[in-house]
């Protein structure tokens, strides 16, 4: 272990909380997870010729009504309700994720110092839903189209004014904090599958150095906005016209994968001191070792436009989640043959899978021919910032119930891809995980959890 003072106090998940297409309770995620059900279905987008894709939502499970968001004690619940209307739906997965995790963790109202617990969450960008800014932009139309010299006269007075703070990525924290009374430090950020592990790496050395003794720390992401998808399909490698059925879509570290299958969902845990655990009583699934992340950015220009817009750059994606992987280890100080698993990004993509595979071949050499690695992408394809807070939380399961969930839909191996994916039931977790992150522009994040011992 670490030489560090600091890392002399430990660091425990006490609570975990899911909103997710393969269920909104632990313990209908997790057997969906080893019992390899997909949370893939149909989905249309567009009006009069509509888009068919593949997508991954809760959708049926979670509607935004109160009920979705657990158990909750009457000023809570009633605040939660009020609020409601202030919050996309993102939002709304993100704050449901956090009270059903502090609800898990044995937190109740006042239970709490309310100086000494904060919150971070992480999240993709959010974008307003188009029937929100119609009256705007229709008022702003001219023979000639969109006249955007319009807008401020006659099309953000027709907005309803708080029409902002529901897209704000930053009011997911913000509404956690006061709903909750929670007065300790805040912060979002917004780098999609990477940010869990970078915010749960910081949120530990937010207690390590004194400053709490609890964080909530989640992240939500929904890829399924029309605008979002849209995107995606043109600029990402999303899968579109796949001829397989779509619960066989998405299909990380396969050699038929043909891109990342869109989804939503949020996931939240309760990270805490030890010893401020063990005195209130709480249920302690694992202990946080440690967190790192890097970035490796070096965009180039389309030359159709001479725009830097660039996603998925093999070298990029490799040397960012190798010096991840790296500071991590050096920071945890543990030998990487203590690794019982490795729950990795797996978005189901050529490039990103191939990097991700050579990063950890790199830096865990032999070791990486015995190494386990597994993923919930295919049960639920890339909901970005959210889908990797589930994965997350799934290998936590993993380490509790003691054995691996198979990686959905991956049948062969890759020669681009040279790791030990877990395609059966039954293989051990093991004694600790690490999980890592990346944001296709290069922006990567690793976490190290190890099985609490007491």
């Amino acid at each position: 272990m670490s030489s560090d003072p600091a890392a002399a106090r430990r660091i425990v998940v006490t609570g975990m909380g899911v909103v997710s297409p393969l269920g909104l309770t632990l313990d209908a995620f997790w057997n969906a997870c080893v019992n390899r059900v997909s949370g893939v279905r149909p989905y249309e987008v567009g009006g009069s010729e509509p888009i068919p894709i593949s997508c991954a939502a809760p959708v049926d499970l979670f509607t935004g009504d109160i009920a979705d968001f657990g158990e909750l004690e009457g000023t809570l619940k009633k605040d939660i309700r009020k609020s409601l209307k202030l919050m996309s739906r993102e939002i709304q997965m993100g704050v449901a994720s956090a009270q059903r995790a502090l609800a898990d963790a044995l937190v109740h109202p006042g239970d709490l110092d309310p100086a000494r617990t904060g919150v971070s969450y992480g999240s993709d960008y959010i974008i307003t839903t188009i029937a929100e800014i119609s009256e705007g932009v229709r008022s702003c139309l001219t023979e000639s189209g969109f006249d955007a010299s319009l807008w401020p006269s006659r099309g953000m007075t027709k907005m309803t004014p708080l029409w902002q703070l529901k897209f704000l990525t930053n009011m997911i924290t913000s509404h956690l904090s006061i709903l909750n009374q929670f007065r300790g430090p805040g912060c979002n950020v917004t780098n999609r599958e990477s940010s869990i592990c970078a915010l749960i790496g910081e949120a530990v050395e937010i207690i390590r150095r004194g400053r709490t003794d609890v964080m909530v720390v989640g992240a939500t992401g929904s890829r399924l906005h029309p605008l979002r998808i849209v995107s995606a399909l043109r600029n990402e490698s999303a899968v579109s016209g796949s001829d397989l059925p779509p619960e066989e879509q998405s299909r990380p570290y396969d050699p038929r994968r043909c891109g990342a299958v869109l989804g939503e969902g949020a996931a939240a845990l309760v990270i805490e001191d030890l010893d401020h655990a063990l005195k209130r009583g709480a249920p302690v699934y694992a202990e946080i070792l440690g967190g790192a992340n890097s970035a490796v950015l070096t965009p180039k220009p389309d030359p159709a436009t001479g725009r830097y817009f660039e996603f998925e750059s093999f070298e990029n994606l490799e040397e960012s989640m190798r010096l991840s992987l790296e500071q991590l280890q050096k920071k945890v100080g543990l030998p990487l043959e203590k690794v019982g698993h490795i729950n990795a990004q797996g978005a189901s993509t050529k490039i990103s899978d191939a990097a991700e595979s050579a990063a950890i071949r790199r830096v865990f050499g032999s070791a990486a021919d015995t190494v386990p690695v597994t993923t919930i992408k295919g049960h639920t394809g890339n909901s970005g910032a959210g889908g990797d807070a589930a994965d997350l939380i799934a290998s936590i399961l993993a380490l509790k119930n003691g054995e691996l969930f198979p990686i959905l839909n991956n049948t062969d191996d890759d020669p681009a891809c040279p790791i030990l994916p877990v395609r059966t039931s039954g293989i051990p977790a093991g004694d600790s995980f690490i999980k890592t992150g990346i944001h296709p522009f290069g922006q990567t994040s690793a976490l190290w959890v190890s099985r609490w011992k007491s």
